[in-house]
Order: structure tokens, then C-alpha cells, then sequence
């Protein structure tokens, strides 16, 4: 008996000898893949060209669809992807019939200071031949070599116990065709609905939905009490207890409260039904018919408002991207480009910023009272209604003295209103 205990310690110890030699050799004390924060607001005039091409309210099933993809609008993705999960970053770089794909995972700083490296960097090299297959011709974890074969057995081992399975085995059924060039990737698919009810699934679980229904049902109430009667309610009449009463609740995530009042709100604001993410909301409580106004305007209310959300759900620099493009977009052929608007933007993404990464003190600011002012500082003298020439002719483009002048001085004022000091 004793010869079998020792048998079996010795196998213990043989066991975490080994894991721990994995771990040294997967752990890396400097990253592979720097992270940026930089997202191009070209980068989103073309994914919202390619949304609008594939829109699926427009194909009809079995509808056969490319979609061609930029390597650095690929890049773009992965590392949007990439904050959402562990912190890091990815860098891709194609190639004729594959991709090299690099991504650093950090881990928190404890593991450095026990003498561990705390950068998980990994190498892969992935290969398409022409069909829908995309393989993994090899893949590398800090020092460690894994073959291709092997990592996709292990890959396919832990999607086939969670519950991605039937979203990847829809893909796999819906995507016809991969090529990848130097230049791009080009995805032929075969439209199936049921592609819509995933990403819903994927994008919103259960309990996402649920939180959602309780901020839409508070959303309703508060607008209901909010300047009774009335048509036009100014935004902060409704924000400041709106996001008191959510950062209020008994046990709340005060951060993510905030992201779905703000996400319940935006939507609104943007005239978007929420029962496109959520098909059960088309029975939900319904706000009353009034105009959010920021500084007496309804633009300024909803440029605010859908930039805190982006900002709170995914970051300030996606925010501010999308502000700059939508600003270019309108200067080509809508109200023209508005600096004005540019300032109510960036307001609302410094409030996403707070409601993500300093709700508590958010929480004292809203208890203190919101006013206008207190959102949005003055816009006078900042250029609007500019249509491409005219902004081309003053400004020249973002890169340019005379608009860097204007940003700046948005930036100045927003600095200078004591909700985001």
C-alpha cells in the first residue's frame, strides 16, 4: 500500500512539475502584439457599407452573397473582439491562400511581480484552399509549438461542450467559399434566417434580455414622470434620475445598469425599436411620444446619447469614430458637417467613459443634480451645416492645422464642465 501512495505522488508531482514547466514556457514577459486603441472612422464607413449591402431584411433565403473583407478592417475586428473578452490585442497580416494571426492576451500585473510573465502571446498560421475549410497549418503558444492537427482537434473538442456548437455548425452550413488574397478576404455565403436568430442568441443571453426589459420598463417610467404633458423634455430631466434610479437598485452592477439605461435610451433616441434585438420586446411597455432636447435641440440629444452608449458598451475611440464618420457622411449628402454636433458626440462619449470606468463617480454626480449645462458646454462659434466643399475649403480634412484648431477647442471646453474634470 505504501509503495502505490508513493507511486501515486510521484505521478502528482510529475503532473504539476509539468504543468508549471507549461505555464513558464507559455508565459512571456513582453507582449508579441502592442494594443491600439486607434479605430479609423473609414474603417466604419466600410463596415457600415458592407451592413448595408448584406442587410438580411433585404435577402431572401438562399440568396447567395460575397463579402469582401480589408486585412486591416479584419485587424479592426479582431481587436474589437479582443477587448471584449481578456484584455489584448491582434495583428493580421495575409497572404496568397492564408493569414498569419497574432494575438497577446495580458494577465493581470500579480504574475509579474511573483517573478511570472503575465503576456500570453500567440502565433497562428491559417490556411484556406479555396473552399469553405479555413485550416490551422500551425499554431504557437509563447514557446510552445502545437501542431495544427492537434489544435483543431482541441478546438473542436471544446466548442462540441459548449453551447457555440449550433451557432458553428450553421456557419459552417451557410459559408460556401473563403479566398484570401494579400489585399483581402472574401467570404461566399448562402443567406439562411436563421443566421438572424443566432446572433441575436449570441449577441443577448437570457439574462442580458432580462435586464434590458427592466430598463426599458424604467426608461417608460421615468419619461412618463418627467415634465408631464409636455412635448419637448429636456434630456437631462430624464438622464440624471434615469441613471440615479438604475445605479440605485439593491445589488445592482452600477456599470452595467448604466450601459442598459443608456443602450434602452440611445435606441429610442435613434427611433430604433428595440424589438430588433429582442423579437419578446415588441410587447414591452412603450415610452410616451416626446423629444428629448439637449440644449434645446433634439439633434444634440441624440448624438449625445447614442455616443455615451457606444462608449459605455464598447469604448471611446469606437465612439469617436463613429462620430467623425457620420459628421463626413452628412457633409457628402446630409445636413452638412457640424462641429456642433462633433462637441455633443465626444460630451456623451466622456459620459459613456464614466458610466464604464468611473461609475461611482458618476453615481455622485447624477445624485448631485444633471443639468444641460452640466452635459454639454457652449457651442457657440463652432461651425455646422457644411456640405464637403465648404469644409474641404476651411478645414481641409481631420489631419489638417485648421480642424486639429476646432478639435481641440471642443476638447477644451469639454474638459472644462466639472462632470468630467
Amino acid at each position: 500500500m505504501s509503495r502505490l501512495l508513493a507511486w501515486l505522488g510521484a505521478v502528482l508531482l510529475l503532473l504539476v512539475a509539468s504543468a508549471l514547466f507549461l505555464v513558464s514556457r507559455a508565459l512571456e514577459d513582453q507582449p508579441l502584439v502592442t494594443a491600439s486603441d486607434e479605430v479609423s472612422a473609414a474603417s466604419i464607413s466600410r463596415a457600415r457599407d458592407i451592413l448595408r449591402r448584406n442587410d438580411p431584411r433585404r435577402l431572401a433565403p438562399n440568396t447567395t452573397r460575397d463579402v469582401r473583407l480589408a486585412g486591416s478592417d479584419l485587424e479592426a475586428l479582431l481587436n474589437f473582439a479582443a477587448r471584449r473578452g481578456i484584455r489584448g490585442a491582434a495583428s493580421l497580416d495575409l497572404r496568397q491562400g492564408g493569414a498569419d494571426v497574432r494575438y497577446t492576451a495580458t494577465l493581470p500585473r500579480l504574475l509579474a511581480d511573483l517573478g511570472v510573465g503575465r503576456f500570453v502571446n500567440v502565433e497562428a498560421s491559417l490556411g484556406a484552399s479555396g473552399g469553405s475549410q479555413i485550416d490551422i497549418e500551425q499554431v504557437r503558444i509563447g514557446r510552445i509549438p502545437l501542431p495544427g492537427a492537434l489544435f483543431e482537434a482541441l478546438l473542436a473538442q471544446y466548442i462540441r461542450h459548449t453551447d457555440l456548437a449550433p451557432e458553428v455548425a450553421l456557419l459552417k452550413k451557410t459559408i460556401s467559399k473563403v479566398a484570401i488574397t494579400p489585399a483581402d478576404v472574401t467570404v461566399t455565403y448562402v443567406w439562411q434566417p436563421e443566421l438572424l436568430d443566432s446572433a441575436r442568441n449570441l449577441a443577448l443571453s437570457p439574462a442580458d434580455q432580462q435586464r434590458l426589459a427592466a430598463a426599458q420598463r424604467l426608461f417608460v417610467d421615468t419619461l412618463g414622470r418627467a415634465s408631464p404633458g409636455s412635448r419637448k423634455v429636456a434630456l437631462a430631466d430624464v438622464l440624471g434620475p434615469l441613471l440615479q434610479q438604475a445605479g440605485g437598485q439593491p445589488g445592482a452592477d452600477r456599470t452595467q445598469a448604466y450601459r442598459d439605461v443608456l443602450l434602452v435610451t440611445a435606441l429610442h433616441l435613434s427611433g430604433r425599436n428595440i424589438s430588433m434585438l429582442i423579437p419578446d420586446a415588441a410587447r414591452w411597455p412603450k415610452p410616451r411620444p416626446v423629444t428629448l432636447t439637449l440644449r434645446e435641440r433634439g439633434d444634440l440629444a441624440q448624438h449625445f446619447v447614442i455616443s455615451a452608449a457606444i462608449a459605455a458598451q464598447a469604448g471611446a475611440p469606437l465612439a469617436k469614430a463613429i462620430g467623425l464618420d457620420k459628421e463626413i457622411d452628412d457633409s457628402q449628402r446630409g445636413s452638412g458637417f457640424s462641429f456642433v454636433d462633433l462637441a455633443a458626440d465626444r460630451a456623451g462619449t466622456r459620459l459613456g467613459q464614466l458610466a464604464a470606468r468611473s461609475p461611482e463617480r458618476l453615481a455622485a454626480a447624477v445624485a448631485a443634480g444633471l443639468t444641460d449645462a452640466a452635459l454639454l458646454p457652449p457651442i457657440d462659434g463652432l461651425p455646422e451645416h457644411m456640405m464637403a466643399d465648404e469644409f474641404r475649403r476651411r478645414f481641409g480634412s481631420p489631419e489638417a492645422p485648421a480642424y486639429r484648431q476646432m478639435s481641440d477647442e471642443i476638447d477644451r471646453r469639454i474638459a472644462a464642465l466639472a462632470l468630467f474634470r
